[in-house]
């Protein structure tokens, strides 16, 4: 898996930098301002959280609850995306669009109808990550591929969301012929009648998907606050920073899907077994961290002018503090996907993202109009430690209940 995923960061790396220096911060920011738009239409999706899946996939006693599982979310997704199809259709054949996005706004209709249909989350129940991680390369290699034959200097906006689209068509496709040979599921992908299913779903996901819209506002929020507060090339600089750091999440991404699964198991064999496995993998992941981080802040300014070109070197900064941040992220999921194992902390946990989103939000509003990319940066800094603070008060709280009992 590691393999797999360091290859995909270094054909990540390569498309992007590339795409970068011929688009230029401001065509970049349009299409970032696109692609934040399609992020903001997923959240419903969220309704049915990937994590309740897994533990509700897991837990299945037989392989027909575990095929309506996959058929209700699923189906229930594709929905979601088709609706919002409609409706951007309906905006961008009135041209209720600006003119310079009205070629990148058509790309919403893949963008959003592909990773809707997109199921990774199969291979984390089956604990076969290894195949995801394998398959999940082909995208950022085809859009590698496509970038570096392709493009040159002065594309135009909305060209890197064709190559983005055209990749994760090939990848949707794989990915349902891999779900056939590779995990037992073998009935229909989607099913529409699911209702009852559905509805049980999104009861058991309600505070895990205010979690997800609490995420989305202290992790990616600021993108598209960013270009609306400042400008589309502040936005179009920033996404390079994000670019990294999304290449480096690849890498990171791995931890979690490896010990949700796990932590689910340890949790069955006993409360102290799992945190005992937390806190060694706290200090593990602690060490490696700082390590990571102090390299990212000597190398990531010095070599950011002569990758992305001078014209994007403002990000260098606010690169090397998202770096650090997304490492935080992996110390709090150590602790966030412990409680998500115990279905009864999933409010707490809720609660505790809401309160993160709020103060990242009131802090990007009141910052990014004066600061920038680089405000942006510290507050999602900030946010990541808020979040592991409450987590392992939250999980310390836990544990010391479960003794007392």
């Amino acid at each position: 898996m590691s393999g797999t995923i360091i290859l995909g960061m270094v054909f990540g790396a390569a498309g992007s930098i590339w795409a970068a220096r011929c688009l230029g911060p401001h065509n970049l920011g349009i299409s970032g301002m696109v692609q934040n738009i399609v992020g903001l239409a997923m959240l419903p999706m969220e309704m049915i959280f990937p994590t309740v899946l897994v533990r509700e996939y897991k837990n299945a006693h037989d392989s027909k609850t575990r095929d309506r599982i996959v058929q209700a979310s699923h189906g229930f997704w594709l929905l979601i995306a088709l609706g919002f199809c409609l409706i951007a259709t309906f905006f961008m054949a009135l041209k209720w669009v600006p003119s310079e996005y009205h070629f990148a706004s058509w790309f919403f209709l893949p963008l959003i109808l592909l990773n809707s249909m997109q199921p990774g989350w199969i291979f984390q129940s089956e604990e076969k990550q290894h195949f995801q991680s394998a398959i999940e390369v082909i995208q950022p290699a085809l859009a590698a591929v496509i970038y570096l034959i392709w493009f040159k200097p002065g594309m135009s906006a909305g060209d890197d969301l064709l190559v983005n689209s055209i990749a994760a068509l090939v990848l949707t496709i794989v990915f349902w012929r891999a779900i056939y040979k590779l995990t037992t599921f073998k009935g229909p992908f989607f099913r529409f009648d699911l209702f009852k299913d559905i509805k049980v779903l999104i009861l058991n996901s309600r505070w895990l998907f205010v979690s997800a819209l609490a995420v989305y506002v202290y992790t990616t929020f600021e993108q598209p606050l960013l270009g609306w507060l400042y400008s589309v090339e502040e936005l179009g600089k920033y996404r390079t920073a994000i670019s990294v750091t999304n290449a480096a999440q690849a890498f990171f991404t791995i931890i979690p899907a490896i010990l949700y699964p796990r932590f689910i198991e340890w949790r069955k064999q006993h409360e102290e077994i799992l945190w005992e496995r937390q806190l060694k993998l706290t200090a593990f992941f602690s060490a490696g961290g700082f390590i990571t981080a102090l390299c990212g802040f000597i190398f990531i300014p010095f070599f950011y002018p002569y990758v992305f070109g001078h014209s994007f070197a403002q990000a260098a900064w606010p690169c090397a503090i998202l770096v650090l941040s997304k490492i935080i992220a992996i110390l709090n999921g150590i602790y966030g996907w412990g409680l998500m194992t115990d279905h009864s902390y999933d409010k707490f946990v809720s609660m505790t993202m809401i309160g993160t989103a709020i103060f990242s939000l009131g802090m990007n509003l009141l910052f990014i109009p004066k600061f920038g990319m680089m405000g942006a940066a510290i507050i999602n800094l900030l946010s990541e430690i808020l979040i592991l603070l409450l987590f392992f008060g939250l999980s310390f709280r836990r544990i010391q209940l479960i003794r007392n009992k």
